[in-house]
């Protein structure tokens, strides 16, 4: 890129921010950056009421303070905006299911917010001042960008001591120890950009699968500079169930499907792997290697729809390499085999109940997958799960594990009780008799995928269709 080309594209992005380009300049300067930092928090109640009440706390002491935006009205969202002293805006467009809708919120934050900078940040994200310094030197060195990254999962059950000096500190060793930061290409819950960036926005429901592949695609359409900052920013993302969703989860699953019917299916598949840069100690650096490399080669047609015919050999390649590296994943690691098998049962609103958190049988000289493992990785690509074990330890492990899309059953029937697809992992006395809880009556089909011989004893129901992954 000349010179020339970079002094225009400055001029133009300065005659498009007007007002908002003293602010911009400002946050160059990294100890004055001016952020205005928003978000929706669910009802304040029960441990959903702990750990947003943590997230909130923790932008209040970042350095320069920011501006607070919450929106919407739910119970107690008003009280500690008067408590913290933040900015309250109760009204919000949402879905027919109530989810907040992302094009209403970042319209209404884009128009109220006071300063250049924005961040739109999840309510069960702790950050630390990590995250200010990160954004001033990514607005520093791009005028126009998208910084995400991607989160640390952590079980924290109760409320941070804040009064410490030395919480963050606390907090990272604490995460350190505990958390898990999923591999790459990951979640990410915060996403910060310049204010005016966005034009208009579809209505996709927020907290519904689809919104960062969406934001991701629609920088890089914009031209922005999308900033994987994940090397510089702990941000920690409280691990939780979906007990507290706006309409638990099996709605969470229908609405879900319509964001991915929205968004498509190939824009669906942008991440942090479509990133133009990298945030690193050394300071920002191109994105560069093999997979960012595929990535650019798959997607290049949806911004130069010309180039499609002409990139159809090297995507076909892509294709074929992504292939073979899922094969030989899966001949390693029988998670990943089980793991497809069971998205390829799975309806577009389908719900998957786990029986058993521990390690199950191998077969074939292979290890067994582990119940808890399985539940991880599905609660990751957006599938939502109920999970059971008879042994308290490994419901408690798995609480401070789990988040996302996941419910704790207490019992075996109800784990099974609205399943699709029933996965029994493990042996237990409790798991013998099935019949009364996998079989129903007037519903779709049923799928029973055994993983340890729990079945072979049962007779066949109407209804369900058994898969056994046992023996040779």
């Amino acid at each position: 890129m000349t010179a020339t080309w970079q002094l225009f594209q400055r001029s133009a992005w300065k005659k498009h921010l007007g007002d908002h380009e003293e602010p911009l300049r400002n946050a160059a300067r990294g100890d004055h950056l001016v952020l205005t930092l928003f978000a929706v928090p669910k009802a304040f109640e029960g441990h959903a009421g702990i750990i947003q009440r943590n997230a909130i706390t923790s932008w209040t002491l970042l350095r320069p303070r920011p501006e607070i935006i919450l929106f919407g009205n739910e119970a107690g969202v008003a009280e500690i905006c008067a408590e913290l002293d933040l900015r309250h805006e109760p009204r919000i467009a949402t879905t027919e299911l109530g989810a907040p809708l992302l094009g209403d919120l970042f319209e209404q934050a884009d128009r109220i917010a006071k300063f250049g900078l924005l961040a739109y940040v999840n309510c069960d994200i702790i950050l630390m001042n990590d995250f200010p310094a990160a954004l001033a030197q990514v607005s520093a060195a791009q005028p126009r960008f998208l910084m995400a990254g991607r989160r640390w999962d952590t079980p924290i059950r109760e409320l941070w001591d804040f009064s410490n000096k030395e919480w963050d500190v606390t907090l990272r060793a604490h995460v350190k120890e505990t958390g898990i930061q999923p591999s790459p290409p990951g979640n990410s819950d915060y996403f910060a950009f310049p204010k005016g960036l966005w034009g208009d926005i579809g209505p996709i429901a927020l907290g519904r699968g689809g919104v960062d592949p969406w934001l991701v695609y629609q920088a890089r359409r914009l031209g922005a500079a999308v900033v994987d900052t994940t090397e510089c920013v702990m941000a920690v993302h409280q691990n939780h169930d979906q007990s507290s969703s706006f309409h638990r989860i099996r709605q969470w699953r229908k609405e879900t499907s319509v964001n991915q019917a929205l968004v498509g299916g190939e824009i669906g598949k942008f991440c942090l792997w479509d990133a133009t840069y990298l945030l690193t100690p050394s300071g920002l650096v191109p994105a560069r290697g093999m997979r960012y490399f595929i990535r650019r080669v798959d997607t290049l047609h949806l911004f130069h729809p010309r180039l499609a015919a002409p990139l159809k050999a090297a995507r076909s390649v892509g294709n074929q390499i992504r292939s073979f590296r899922k094969k030989r994943s899966a001949a390693r690691n029988p998670l990943f085999s089980l793991g497809d098998l069971i998205q390829s049962k799975m309806p577009d609103d389908g719900i998957c109940a786990i029986l058993g958190l521990g390690d199950g049988p191998g077969r074939g000289g292979q290890p067994g997958v582990c119940g808890l493992e399985l539940a991880y990785a599905l609660t990751r690509v957006g599938a939502p799960v109920v999970v059971y074990d008879p042994e308290g330890a490994k419901m408690v492990s798995a609480k401070g594990l789990l988040g996302g899309p996941v419910k704790f059953a207490v019992s075996a029937e109800e784990c099974v009780s609205d399943a699709d697809i029933v996965v029994v992992v493990s042996p237990s006395g409790e798991f013998q008799d099935l019949s009364s809880t996998t079989t129903r009556e007037g519903r779709r089909p049923r799928v029973v995928i055994d993983c340890c011989g729990t079945c072979r004893r049962q007779p066949a129901a109407a209804g369900i269709e058994y898969i056994m992954l046992t023996g040779d």
